[in-house]
């Protein structure tokens, strides 16, 4: 009777690319640091695999601009400072709606290594120690959480639109007792729009004839 009963989810492997922007980047300095708001550029492919009716594993691989800025009340000078990494984010995708519209939540951890560095001239006068400090940790970590739509015109494929919350759980500079700064972890929210492709969706197929 059990048996009977039993439906069985046919798996969905989804490979794509998601694209957008770090709406607003920011370090999270202690002592605090009077930052901008700022856009950066993020984005990277997605790989994500579901074998259950709600819930499903992703895995990314993007490339995301971070960083912070500052203006002068002195001087009107901008600073800018952009770290630039390499990001694996691992994904527990929970899912729930109709076929063809469903409403996503995503979260998990993230790890990342910074592969540029680029920063302009400090302010001419009243620049802060951030300023002139290289960075000390290329790599970093962090946890977020995200929300999102997602639209599956048949056998096309998906398209989907997720707004994120990115908390750095690292430091950019040394924090250990006695330096400059307590805390500065990387904190950005990022809004991305993508298309991915159920490459198990022919296969399907085939096996249903």
């Amino acid at each position: 009777m059990a048996a009977a009963q039993y439906k069985f989810y046919y798996p969905e492997l989804y490979i794509g690319t998601n694209q957008g922007v770090a709406l607003w980047t920011n370090v999270g300095f202690d002592p605090e640091v009077e930052q901008n708001f700022d856009v950066r550029y993020h984005g990277g492919i997605t790989v994500r695999y579901i074998i259950q009716k709600y819930f499903g594993i992703q895995a990314e691989l993007n490339y995301t601009q971070r960083g912070w800025s500052e203006t002068s009340k002195t001087t009107g000078e901008r600073y800018d400072h952009r770290l630039d990494y390499l990001e694996l984010p691992l994904v527990t995708h929970i899912f729930f709606g109709p076929q063809i519209f469903k409403f996503y939540i995503n979260l998990g951890p993230k790890i990342r290594y910074m592969i540029y560095d680029v920063t302009t001239a400090p302010f001419s006068t009243g620049a802060g120690v951030q300023q002139t400090k290289p960075i000390d940790d290329k790599f970093d970590y962090s946890i977020f959480a995200g929300v999102g739509f997602e639209v599956r015109p048949k056998n096309v494929g998906s398209f989907f639109l997720e707004a994120r919350f990115d908390y750095g759980l690292g430091n950019i500079f040394t924090a250990r007792k006695g330096e400059d700064f307590a805390r500065s972890n990387n904190i950005a929210i990022t809004i991305s729009v993508g298309y991915m492709f159920n490459i198990l969706s022919k296969k399907k197929k085939k096996n249903e004839l």
